[in-house]
Parts: structure tokens; sequence; C-alpha cells
């Protein structure tokens, strides 16, 4: 009954010929989208309406227990477009409702150059590796069958302003603001489950409030550098910090069928007066796969937070890809197109030594999945293999 249903809403889906999504902010974990998509309905008129009916339900969380949630959101096609989205979330063990919302518009939109404003708030449960989001379906399947939790969750009281400006296609210049009241949880107390404390690492507050500034400069999609600075006494924000941030990431094509990926970021805490835990570095990693955050640069096998950093970090990641490299030249496969690929993904931190993963992966079986084979090396010890299938990697 499930499949049906899940086939029912792809083909949904596939039959409005103008689909077109809400841009978001934040990486997504989109591997159970592939199957429960969402439904974006195309007007000729002057609005778009976005709804995620099951992509955006989840099952089951160690904080609100049994919840059900959605996504509603609307575009209306001015001079300047105007989008709005609301995120209604019922926790039914908590017996609580709450949600966030965004709206943003363009002050100005020209082919040379553009300004975008985006304004949100709201009360939701984030996860402490934002904007590192890992699916709350597979999450909480994961939860119930290992009886355990292996994220950290914060109720997130917060209000953030949001200005880009786009210099010709490949330039931008980006400024938020935000204030947050952040607070630690307890897990509902479910007897049958073994699930861990809803505690950060290391001796800090269960809550904290925070005033954050960001400033980011982008070159396309080679190199960005992003200054965070955390501001103490407003509003009684406890932040106290600077952080820059320096990402490279290039891709070769080499052909049709084969092309490398390469991507370098580095960053380090230039002020730590104080950084709450929620404010750490936390790397792109954990048990399923993301397609918004590439797949190339997020982590297999990496923990969610020991190597968590407020001092510095360095990631490498590095993808190539071809066809008719090893098992695509199996007959079977051969018809299939299937691509394949070899990564490697390294991790430096102050904390712990470093990590090194390294990693084949098979695209596009059953056309829209990815299945992998990965083994990571840390403190001396082989961690793995580990089988995971997720979506397509480009």
């Amino acid at each position: 009954m499930i499949w049906f249903i899940a086939t029912y809403l792809f083909l949904v889906k596939d039959a409005f010929a103008g689909v077109s999504k809400l841009n978001s902010l934040e990486h997504r974990d989109s591997f159970p989208e592939i199957i429960l998509d969402s439904i974006n309905l195309k007007s000729n008129l002057k609005y778009d309406i976005y709804l995620a009916p099951l992509s955006e339900i989840p099952l089951f969380n160690p904080i609100d227990g049994f919840l059900i949630q959605t996504n509603i959101g609307a575009s209306i096609k001015l001079n300047n477009p105007v989008s709005l989205s609301f995120r209604p979330r019922y926790a039914f063990h908590r017996k609580y409702f709450y949600g966030d919302a965004d709206f943003s518009f363009f002050l100005h939109k020209r082919e040379k150059s553009s300004t975008l404003f985006i304004m949100s708030g709201g009360n939701f449960l984030n996860q402490v590796n934002e904007p590192f989001r890992k699916n709350e379906q597979t999450i909480s399947i994961l939860n119930v069958l290992k009886e355990n939790n292996p994220l950290l969750f914060i109720e997130r009281k917060f209000l953030k302003l949001h200005v880009k400006q786009y210099f010709l296609k490949n330039i931008s210049l980006t400024l938020s603001s935000e204030f947050a009241h952040r607070s630690y949880l307890n897990n509902y107390p479910f007897k049958y489950f073994n699930f861990l404390p809803n505690k950060p690492i290391g001796n800090y507050d269960l809550r904290d409030k925070s005033f954050l500034h960001t400033l980011q400069f982008s070159y396309s999609h080679l190199f960005t550098i992003s200054y965070k600075k955390g501001v103490k006494g407003f509003l009684k924000s406890e932040s106290d910090f600077d952080f820059v941030q320096l990402e490279i990431s290039h891709a070769i094509k080499l052909n049709k069928m084969a092309r490398v990926d390469f991507s370098l970021l580095s960053g380090r805490f230039l002020t730590q007066n104080f950084i709450h835990f929620n404010d750490f570095y936390h790397f792109p990693t954990g048990r399923t796969l993301k397609s918004s955050h590439p797949i190339i640069s997020t982590f297999r096998l990496l923990d969610y937070y020991n190597f968590s950093t407020n001092n510095y970090f360095h990631r490498i990641h590095f993808q190539a890809q071809a066809q008719n490299l090893l098992l695509s030249r199996l007959p079977f496969l051969k018809k299939g197109k299937n691509l394949e690929n070899i990564f490697v993904n390294v991790a430096i931190t102050d904390r712990l030594k470093t990590f090194f993963e390294v990693g084949y992966a098979l695209d596009h079986v059953f056309k829209k999945f990815r299945l992998e084979i990965v083994t990571g090396r840390l403190d001396g010890k082989w961690l793995g293999p580990r089988i995971i299938l997720g979506p397509v990697s480009l």
C-alpha cells in the first residue's frame, strides 16, 4: 500500500508540466523526496503554489515523539517576485503546535544586478548540525530500529534578516543577522528506547542566547569566503567569537561521461571568548546521503559531533566519475549507462587525528539511485565497510 501511494505521488508530481520549487536557504537531506516528492502547482496567472504533503512529515522524533509537519509556500509573479512559506508542526506527545515562516522579495531585479531580501522567524526544533540537516524520516527509522538517537536537537526561537546582492552572473555578496534563543529539551520518556541524552557535548548550559552577523562573498561555485561574528550583550546574547571560512571547489569535465570534482574548505575561529556548542563547526556527515548538500562533500562514516570544533578545521573532497570503469562493463549494467565513482574525503581538526574515507559508488541504479561501498580510517583503526543507498550524485 505504501509503495502504491508513493508511486502515485511520484507520477502526479511528474504530471504537472510546469514544476518549480521555491528557493530554500537550508541544505536538506532529500533521499525520501525521490519517492515521496513534494507537489508543485504552477499557475499561468501570477502565482505558484508549493506543498510538501509527505516528504515533510517525519514519523517520530525523540523530543517531539510522534508528530506531523508540512511545508506550504507560494510565489507571486510581480516585476520583483515575492515568495512566502510556512512550515507548521504539531507534536502529539508534547501537545505543542509551532512552526516557522519565510518571506522574501527582490528589492530590484535586473540582468546584471539584483538585491534579494529575506526575513524569517518562528519557533522550531532544529538539529545542532545545521545547516547540514539530516532528513527526519530517515533518522526516525534509525532511532526506532537501533533504539538510539544519533542527533542533538535544539528548540530555536529566532528572527533572521538576510540580504543578498547579485553582481553580474557569478558574483554575490550576502549579509545576514540573526537573534536566537536556543534550548536543549529532554527526550520524551519513551521507556522502550535507549535514546542518548539530548545535551550538548561538554560543560555547556542547556539554554543560550545568540546574536550572529554573517558576511559572505562568492564567485560562481569556485570561490567562497565567509565571516561570522557572535555579538555579546544584545538582548543578553552570550556569543562572543569571530569565525572565518574559505571554500574552493572546481569541476572538470573530461567528456560527456567523465568528470573530476574537487573541494577544499578551511575554517578557523579567530577569537574564542564564548562559543556555545551550538555554534561550533559541525561536519556534514551521517548515515544517509544528501543531494542538496553535494554528495561529493559529505562524509559517510564520520561521527556527528566528535569532530566538532571551536578552533580550526580542514576538509578535502575528491571524486572521479566515469563510465565503463569497473562494474559498468558488465553486460547487464552496460545498457543502463551507469556512472561509476571513486571518492575520497578527508577531515582534519585539532580535536582528533586525521580522518579519511575512500569509497566506490555506482550511479543511476534504477535511474535515480546511487549505491556505495565505503571504508575509512581513524586513530589507526579501519571503519566499515558500509553499504549505502542514496540519490544520484550529480
